[in-house]
Order: structure tokens, then sequence, then C-alpha cells
């Protein structure tokens, strides 16, 4: 399944894992349980990089905080 992103808004991962497409500025990806609560990645991704992530609990909410992007490939 593919959805596609718009600057940081929220996205609900439905597996395991998930990618995210290259982007043209980097972001940090954060995450949350409810939507209103949210943590930090370790370590921000940057510019032009796929980020592969693996072993999350499925149903959980991310966002991609300092995207400027309009359209993010995220791949779930």
């Amino acid at each position: 399944m593919k959805a596609i992103v718009n600057g940081e808004a929220p996205f609900k991962c439905l597996k395991e894992t998930f990618a995210v497409a290259a982007t043209s500025a980097g972001y940090t990806l954060n995450y949350s349980v409810d939507k209103e609560n949210w943590s930090a990645w370790a370590q921000a991704t940057p510019a032009n990089e796929v980020l592969v992530v693996n072993d999350v609990t499925p149903f959980m909410w991310f966002k991609l905080v300092g995207n400027a992007d309009e359209e993010v490939e995220i791949i779930l």
C-alpha cells in the first residue's frame, strides 16, 4: 500500500515496517500512540535519502517533522 504525505501531516503505519521516499530537505521522524504526544527519532534523515523503518508497532502514528515537500511517497 502507498500513501502520499504533504509536509508534516501525520500518517498511520499499518504493519511492522514502512519506507519513506527521499525528500529535498530532510526531516526528523516523530512517532505517537495518540497523535497528540510526539517523540522524535534519535537521528534526523538527511535530504535525498530513503528511510526504511522496521520493527514498529502496527497502527502507531508517524510524521516527518521539518519536511517541506508536498508529495512524499510512503510504502506501508
